[in-house]
């Protein structure tokens, strides 16, 4: 449901719903030109809307289990979602392809977000870990961890 901004003291105004999950939505953006929005779900799916129309235009899936973010990269139709299978995803919402594959996390993946440069791509990981990885290639270029898990320096890393 979305409403219409109001001026003080004013009731908010029903716009339009979008309705087609199966389950809880987790997540939800809208595209730089705004006419379409992305959603995210504990379906398993990625479904992408034509704002105007109030319509479904795609469903997406490439996620094995529920989807639990999203996030829309820059000025582009590419947005990232992270899933509970352990992986991060970037689509791109005009055509609906898989734009590329981010994997390694260590579970669910919670929070996702990219440079403002587009070169990098983070993924959030319930061990409490930030992944991040190069855009291009998807190759893992470090793992930020909380500081009590960085290991002392006469002390070896753990594997």
């Amino acid at each position: 449901m979305f409403e219409v901004p109001t001026k003080a003291g004013e009731q908010p105004k029903y716009v339009k719903s979008f309705e087609g999950h199966t389950h809880h939505v987790m997540g939800v953006g809208w595209t730089p030109d705004g006419k379409k929005l992305a959603s995210c779900g504990a379906d398993n799916f990625v479904k992408v809307w034509d704002y105007e129309k109030g319509e479904k235009i795609r469903d997406m899936q490439g996620h094995q289990k529920q989807v639990t973010s999203l996030f829309f990269v820059g000025k582009t139709p590419q947005f990232l979602t992270g899933s509970g299978d352990a992986s991060v995803r970037m689509w791109n919402a005009d055509n609906g392809g898989n734009v590329g594959s981010f994997p390694g996390a260590a579970g669910f993946v919670y929070a996702v977000s990219a440079s403002t440069d587009r070169a990098a791509v983070a993924g959030g990981c319930e061990d409490g870990n930030v992944r991040i990885y190069n855009a291009t290639n998807s190759t893992k270029l470090k793992d930020a961890v909380p500081p009590d898990a960085e290991p002392k320096k006469d002390e070896p890393k753990k594997q």
